[in-house]
């Protein structure tokens, strides 16, 4: 009775130790902003395979046909939630392409649809890192009490893009800024 007691503990050991090693988190995509770089924020992260990246647009289909004509490889998202003084909500991605050409015209579809991801974009001149870069920031409605400044960038390092989305009370073209400086030094 006590040696298939034992036998059965190592059992149940070893199948826990399997488990463990399969569900263990590991960082999907390319390196992205750290959960690190917003510690009171709840953060999440996920791979970005070609569907899930075509699910941005409005129109997914062109936007899945682009990506697979532009030789996009994967990419890596960590989205950011919760309340602070300054921002709220915060996406941050790199996205891989086979070459920097196909980076630029992922660049350039985000260059036209900013209001995609934000409703009423405007351009807005930010320092950005890296080349190829455009930049939004949400059009104010005039009447929308609890609208908080949000802003977008994407830009380009080699064939990686990579694209900021940040809102919060109190976030303005600095904080964005120093941010977008943040997740382009996760580019090796």
């Amino acid at each position: 009775m006590r040696l298939s007691l034992v036998a059965l503990l190592l059992l149940a050991l070893a199948t826990g130790c399997g488990a463990g090693e399969e569900s263990a988190p590991t960082t999907p995509g390319p390196p992205t902003l750290p959960a690190s770089a917003l510690p009171d924020l709840e953060q999440r992260a996920r791979a970005l395979d070609l569907e899930a990246l075509a699910a941005d647009s409005l129109e997914p289909e062109p936007l899945r046909q682009l990506l697979e004509e532009s030789g996009y490889v994967t990419g890596s998202e960590r989205e950011f939630s919760g309340k602070t003084r300054t921002f709220d909500h915060v996406i941050a991605r790199t996205l891989a392409f086979e070459e920097p050409r196909g980076a630029d015209e992922y660049l350039a579809w985000l260059g036209e649809h900013g209001d995609d991801f934000l409703g009423r974009a405007e351009p807005e001149k930010l320092e950005l890192p890296g080349t190829s870069g455009v930049a939004f920031t949400l059009a104010a409605c005039g009447t929308c009490k609890k609208e908080l400044p949000t802003f977008l960038a994407g830009w380009r390092r080699g064939a990686t893009v990579l694209s900021l989305l940040a809102s919060g009370s109190g976030a303005n073209p600095d904080r964005f800024g120093a941010l977008a400086l943040d997740l382009d030094g996760t580019v090796g």
